[in-house]
C-alpha cells in the first residue's frame, strides 16, 4: 500500500512537473496557488518561473530570490514611481552585486532597472561580471548615473576588437534612449557591425538619423527603432531604414522623410509619434497608411479629436494606444476610438472632458480592455460638470477582463469609489489622484475588490485611518503608495510591516 501511494505520488508530481511549464509567467494567481500545495510543488514552480519583478521597497535579499527562483532568465527590479520625489533613496547597490556574484543568477539573460537611483559603479560591476551573457539590458526612469556610466557598458566591450567580439556579438537589444548621455557615433556602428545577426533592437537619442546610415546597413536583423532626429534637410536622398523594421519611433519628423517611411508602413506593428512634430495633417496621413498597428503612441496636441477619428477609422488592428500631452480631447474622440478599435486591450490617455456615456461606450465595445488610465487637465473641475460616477459603473461592467485602472484629477465621487469597490472584482492594479471626497469612499472600496494587489493613491482628501482599514481589509493587497503631494510619502509599504 505505502509503495502504491508513493508510486501515485510519484506520477503526480510528473505530471505537474509537465503541466506547469505551460503556465505563463504573467498567471501569478495560478503559480501561487500551485507553488502553496507542498514544498515539492513549490520548488518545481521555482524552477520554471522565467522573469520575476521585484519591488525594492519590500524587495526580498538577491541570494533569497535566487534561492526561490534558481534558474531566473529575465529581472525587473523597480523603485518608486515615477512621478515620487524619492527615487534617489532606493539603492539598487546590493541588488547589483547580488546579479554579479558568480554563483547566482547564472542564467540571466535581461536585466531591468526603472525608478531607482543607479550609480556609475553600479553600470561597471554589471557590465564587468554579466557583459558576455546580457542579452537585454534596460535603465529607464532612473537617475544618478552619468555619461561615464554608458562609456562603461560600451567600453568594455571595446577593450580591443576580440574582446568585444566574444562578449557582445550576442547582443539582442540595447536601450539607452531614456539617459541624459552622449555618446560617439562610432561605438554604435562598431555595435552593428558585430551584432549584425543578433542585434534587433536599439533604442537611443541625440543623434541625427543621417549619421546613422552605416549602423542601418549592418544592423540587417534590426526590427525596433527609436530615437534618431531629422535635422540635415538635403542629406536624405536614398536613405533607408533597415528592411525588417516593425517597430519605430523617430524625433522630428519632416513630411520629406515620408519617401523612406512609407515604403515600411504596411509592415510596422508599432508606431511612435510622440516626439515626431509634425502637423495634424501629416501626422493623420502617415496613420492612414500603416493598417496594421498594433501599438501606436501619440501626443494631444490641438485637433486632437479628428486625430481619434482617424485612428478609428483607419486603426482596426490596435491593440494598445497611448496618448499623452494635455490638449483638445473630448467624449467625441473617445467614443471613435471604442467604436472603430475594438481589439484594443490597453488605452491610456488625457482629456479635457468627458462624459458618462463616452465611459458607457467604452464599455459596451471594448470587451477586451485590460488597461485603462485616463487623465484630464486640471480645468476639467468644473462646477457644472457631472460627476464621472455612472460612467465608472458602465465601465467595469463592461469590461470584464479589466486588470489596471487608473482615473487623475476628474469629478469621481465616494459613489464612484464604491462603484469601483462593487464592480472592479478583477482589478489588480488601482491608480487614484485627485478624486473621491471623504473617507466614506475608500472604506466602500476597500469591501470590494477582491482581487487588488496595488494600490496608488496621489492627493486624495483621505485620513490615514481609512488607509489603516483599507490595508486590512483588503487582504489581496501586497503593495500600497500614498502620496499627499507635499513632498512626503505616506505608505510605501505592504504587510506586515506597514506603519502610517
Amino acid at each position: 500500500m505505502k509503495k502504491q501511494c508513493k508510486d501515485q505520488s510519484s506520477i503526480i508530481h510528473t505530471v505537474f512537473d509537465c503541466v506547469l511549464s505551460y503556465i505563463d509567467d504573467d498567471d501569478i494567481d495560478n503559480r501561487n496557488s500551485f507553488s502553496l500545495v507542498s514544498r515539492k510543488w513549490c520548488e518545481l514552480e521555482g524552477l520554471t518561473r522565467k522573469n520575476v519583478t521585484v519591488h525594492m521597497f519590500y524587495s526580498p535579499t538577491p541570494s533569497r530570490l535566487h534561492q526561490r527562483f534558481p534558474l531566473l532568465e529575465s529581472l525587473t527590479l523597480k523603485g518608486y514611481p515615477l512621478r515620487s520625489p524619492e527615487i534617489a533613496s532606493i539603492d539598487i547597490t546590493p541588488w547589483i552585486q547580488g546579479i554579479s556574484a558568480s554563483n547566482s543568477f547564472k542564467c540571466l539573460k535581461e536585466v531591468c532597472i526603472c525608478g531607482t537611483s543607479v550609480h556609475d559603479s553600479d553600470l561597471e560591476l554589471l557590465s564587468r561580471t554579466r557583459g558576455k551573457n546580457l542579452k537585454v539590458l534596460k535603465i529607464c526612469k532612473c537617475q544618478g548615473f552619468s555619461t561615464d556610466g554608458i562609456i562603461l557598458l560600451l567600453g568594455m566591450m571595446r577593450n580591443g576588437y576580440v574582446l568585444w567580439h566574444r562578449v557582445s556579438r550576442a547582443l539582442e537589444s540595447l536601450d539607452i534612449g531614456n539617459t541624459c548621455s552622449e555618446w560617439d557615433v562610432e561605438d554604435l556602428i562598431l555595435l552593428a557591425k558585430n551584432c549584425s545577426k543578433s542585434l534587433e533592437s536599439l533604442k537611443i537619442h541625440g543623434c541625427d538619423l543621417i549619421d546613422l546610415v552605416d549602423v542601418f546597413s549592418h544592423a540587417v536583423n534590426l526590427q525596433d527603432f527609436a530615437g534618431g532626429g531629422y535635422k540635415k534637410i538635403d542629406e536624405y536622398a536614398g536613405f533607408k531604414f533597415p528592411p525588417k523594421l516593425r517597430r519605430m519611433g523617430i524625433y522630428r519628423i519632416r513630411k520629406s522623410m515620408f519617401p523612406a517611411l512609407l515604403p515600411l508602413a504596411d509592415q510596422l506593428r508599432e508606431l511612435n509619434l510622440r516626439r515626431a512634430r509634425l502637423d495634424r495633417d501629416d501626422e493623420c496621413y502617415l496613420i492612414q497608411r500603416c493598417p496594421n498597428l498594433e501599438v501606436l503612441y501619440t501626443d494631444n496636441t490641438g485637433h486632437g479629436n479628428e486625430k481619434l477619428k482617424v485612428i478609428g477609422q483607419f486603426c482596426k488592428k490596435l491593440c494598445k494606444l497611448k496618448i499623452t500631452g494635455f490638449g483638445s480631447v473630448s467624449s467625441t474622440g473617445l467614443v471613435a476610438i471604442a467604436q472603430g478599435c475594438l481589439n484594443l486591450e490597453y488605452l491610456h490617455i488625457r482629456l479635457r472632458v468627458v462624459s458618462n456615456e463616452a465611459m458607457e461606450c467604452i464599455g459596451s465595445h471594448l470587451k477586451n480592455l485590460r488597461y485603462f488610465r485616463m487623465t484630464f487637465g486640471y480645468a476639467a473641475h468644473d462646477q457644472t460638470a457631472l460627476p464621472l460616477d455612472d460612467g465608472i459603473r458602465a465601465l467595469l461592467v463592461g469590461c470584464s477582463k479589466l486588470k489596471w485602472l487608473g482615473i487623475y484629477n476628474q469629478e469621481l465621487t465616494d459613489v464612484g469609489l464604491d462603484f469601483i469597490g462593487k464592480y472592479g472584482r478583477n482589478l489588480r492594479y488601482l491608480s487614484l489622484g485627485y478624486i473621491g471626497e471623504s473617507d466614506a469612499g475608500l472604506v466602500q472600496l476597500s469591501k470590494g475588490c477582491p482581487n487588488l494587489r496595488k494600490l496608488e493613491i496621489q492627493i486624495c482628501p483621505l485620513s490615514k485611518q481609512a488607509l489603516s482599514s483599507l490595508m486590512f481589509n483588503v487582504t489581496s493587497l501586497r503593495y500600497i503608495w500614498v502620496h499627499n503631494g507635499q513632498g512626503n510619502t505616506y505608505a510605501a509599504m505592504t504587510r506586515p510591516t506597514f506603519d502610517l
